[in-house]
């Protein structure tokens, strides 16, 4: 736990001096601010027929900004130590690959969260605009976020996994992207392509019908066992891909 924690500090130092950390902060607060500008000119209009948060988080611009952000985030992680040289540093210390993976996954997911919190507020004036008088549900929020969060998680375990086969941040960012563009894709695909019997299965794996779910306050297991599955099978790949790779250039 203690190796985890130093490298984990090491990696949020980084991203603090990164411009480029900074570029995608600016970048996610204006595309998010775009998206609020135009929910709060359709809620002023009239009546909606979409709940305010299903709006805010299942807007398709929203995955355009989970799909990039995440991809830029990871690029570095493991990329860049293998480029600079620097992880022949850390292997000389009682560091494990397990403990490695993990601090450099959660550093990032930190910092992924780090960049939503400031859209918090979005939510209580997406609450006057829709002149909403009941008390607050705290369903589809917390839904929206969590689903945020898991989606974060599921994105950047899947750069990790792009970054450790990659000692090229750019490859290994559109790797990533791809990667997670195509599981977007691909769910929406089956899901309304595809009817039966057979669409429950698919439902289950489009992960953008998770979000929406999410943003409309259900809170159920099968969702958060889905994204946590995702994650743990990329964090595996990842780790195995360090072990293979010894990361001897």
């Amino acid at each position: 736990m203690r190796n985890i924690w130093i490298i984990f500090k090491r990696e949020m130092m980084v991203y603090f001096f990164s411009a480029i950390a900074y570029l995608v902060a600016v970048c996610l607060l204006v595309v998010k601010g775009i998206e609020f500008s135009l929910i709060v000119t359709h809620l002023s209009e009239g009546y909606s027929s979409h709940a305010p948060m299903t709006m805010f988080f299942g807007w398709l611009l929203n995955w355009f900004v989970l799909l990039v952000i995440a991809p830029v985030i990871t690029m570095r992680l493991f990329a860049d130590e293998k480029r600079m040289g620097t992880i022949e540093t850390l292997m000389t210390t009682p560091l494990r690959d397990v403990e490695y993976v993990l601090a450099k996954f959660f550093s990032a997911l930190c910092f992924f969260s780090l960049l939503w919190m400031p859209t918090i507020t979005y939510v209580f004036v997406l609450r006057y605009f829709a002149q909403d008088t009941t008390p607050l549900d705290l369903g589809p929020i917390m839904g929206g976020y969590l689903g945020v969060f898991m989606i974060g998680g599921l994105l950047i375990s899947i750069g990790c996994a792009a970054s450790a086969c990659s000692r090229n941040q750019i490859v290994a960012a559109i790797i990533s992207f791809a990667i997670g563009f195509s599981l977007f894709l691909g769910g929406i695909f089956f899901y309304y392509a595809i009817s039966g019997p057979n669409r429950d299965l698919f439902e289950y794996f489009a992960i953008y019908e998770h979000m929406l779910e999410l943003a409309r306050g259900s809170l159920e297991w099968k969702r958060v066992v889905f994204y946590l599955s995702g994650v743990i099978f990329f964090l595996f790949i990842t780790h195995r891909i360090v072990q293979a790779r010894q990361w001897k250039t």
